[in-house]
């Protein structure tokens, strides 16, 4: 192994997100020279830049500096707008419900989605200690999943109990009613639910849906907060497929919170951290105080990037096209506290730019790239002997394979072992991800967007002889 991992105990010992931390120093030691399959970079080979930094500095002067706390006084208005023309495109005879959900709703941004569910768990505890006063509280977690809100509720020290769910395969992965509602006690004052899930890239969508509607309805009825994680949301292939909002399943916002971010399916975003929160108004003033107190604020070139990312998301969902109007959107301190914003000139850059056309031709590039990756390696593995199994319903840039139980690793670990000094082959294992550790299910995660298809399909190939070589014998 390499002599740079983080941890040196054994890794059934760790903590899922240490497990990670300590994958992922291995596959990237630049000494061990392996092929890493779980890269998630954007390859700007295969890949557009969906705004360059001369874009935006031809676009309008940026003031570097603080920005207010949370976001809000800059984001809140175009937060609004997405929010209800997602709502809308969802379920149009919702109208009136949705505009008074999007004008009511508390919001709050951070530094990545990662930052800003940090801020809205911790948000909640502090709300239910003035409220309930929970002695031990617990947050229900749902697994396999990306396992940082575990590590984070680790990070407040005992303060909170991670209760886990399970999910089952034959349930793509995907929390059911009955399984949070067993898991369910007196302390339990939040369930985090992430759709569509990461690994499984599975997510609520026909029969289903009134099972995720029915988990909302039992939160809200017994005051459990329900965090529902969406950062794939706009990676589901074909992209006119519908997708489930969680607020046109409730009527109100108390006790539900949606997270997003542009990381996933924005071309070299993910580096611009950048999230925000929409939901129940009663975290507004508690969330503020947990994210100035732990990042301090985004900085102004990141709500630049956020906001023009944004909008025109908003656009292309109302199908319209820039305007003056619009420009309020970048009035209120995107580009700095000192930088006055004259709309009519920034919207006569932005078509003198043709920042919008860039968008969506840069944007259908990049998803026809990762949709066409989706659909030639579902069938390089549906045809696999190796390769008994996946979860990937054409949405995202990730993919959950399983490994055929004929070829027999004890556990996940050690088939990331092998791959790491017999393929030189680096994969991230199923354990970290917290599937549990089943005799014959051996389970990896690689991402889709760093190699060329082709390259990607090579190395499957080199995996595939790997195994088999290693079984010739056995």
């Amino acid at each position: 192994m390499s002599l740079n991992a983080y941890y040196n105990q054994d890794i059934e010992k760790l903590e899922m997100y240490q497990r990670l931390i300590q994958y992922w120093s291995m596959m990237f030691d630049r000494e061990e020279k392996i092929d890493v399959l779980d890269n998630m970079n954007f390859n700007k080979q295969l890949f557009p830049e969906i705004f360059t930094l001369k874009e935006i500095a031809d676009f309008h002067p940026i003031e570097p500096g603080y920005t207010s706390p949370d976001g809000y006084t800059e984001m809140h208005e175009l937060i609004r707008s997405l929010e209800y023309a997602r709502l809308i495109k969802q379920e149009p005879g919702r109208e009136g419900i949705a505009k008074r959900l999007a004008s009511k709703a508390g919001i709050g941004c951070g530094n990545g989605c990662t930052n800003v569910m940090n801020g809205v768990i911790n948000s909640i505890l502090k709300v239910k200690n003035e409220t309930d006063q929970v002695e031990a509280p617990e947050v229900i977690l749902i697994l396999p999943n990306y396992t940082v809100y575990t590590a984070q509720l680790s990070n407040l020290h005992g303060k909170v109990n991670p209760v886990y769910v399970y999910t089952k395969q034959e349930n793509d992965f995907l929390p059911t009613f009955e399984e949070i509602q067993g898991a369910i006690t007196p302390n339990t004052v939040a369930v985090v639910i992430t759709y569509p899930n990461n690994p499984a890239q599975s997510t609520y969508e026909g029969e289903k849906v009134q099972e995720l509607k029915k988990i909302v309805d039992m939160c809200q009825e017994n005051q459990i907060y329900l965090v529902v994680d969406n950062i794939y949301q706009d990676l589901v292939f074909p992209r006119n497929r519908p997708f489930t909002e969680i607020f046109n399943l409730t009527d109100r916002l108390d006790y539900v919170v949606k997270v997003y971010g542009c990381s996933k399916d924005t071309p070299f975003y993910s580096g611009y951290r950048t999230g925000y929160w929409f939901g129940d108004p009663a975290l507004t003033d508690k969330y503020k105080y947990v994210i100035s107190a732990t990042e301090n604020s985004l900085n102004t070139q990141s709500l630049v990037y956020f906001t023009l990312n944004l909008y025109f998301k908003y656009l292309a969902l109302s199908q319209a096209e820039p305007s003056v109007e619009d420009m309020k959107y970048f009035s209120q301190g995107i580009f700095g506290w000192g930088q006055d914003v004259d709309k009519q000139q920034l919207f006569d850059k932005m078509k003198e730019l043709g920042l919008y056309q860039k968008y969506l031709s840069r944007l259908k590039q990049s998803d026809d790239v990762q949709e066409d990756a989706l659909k030639q390696v579902i069938q390089f593995v549906e045809q696999s002997d190796v390769f008994s199994d996946y979860s990937n319903q054409n949405i995202g840039n990730v993919f959950f394979i399983k490994i055929n139980p004929e070829y027999t690793f004890s556990n996940d670990n050690e088939f990331f072992k092998f791959l790491f000094h017999e393929a030189k082959i680096g994969v991230l294992p199923g354990n970290v991800f917290g599937m549990q550790p089943t005799l014959g299910d051996v389970w990896f995660r690689i991402t889709l967007i760093h190699d060329p298809v082709d390259e990607i399909i090579r190395h499957l190939r080199k995996i595939e002889e790997a195994v088999i070589h290693s079984h010739q014998y056995v």
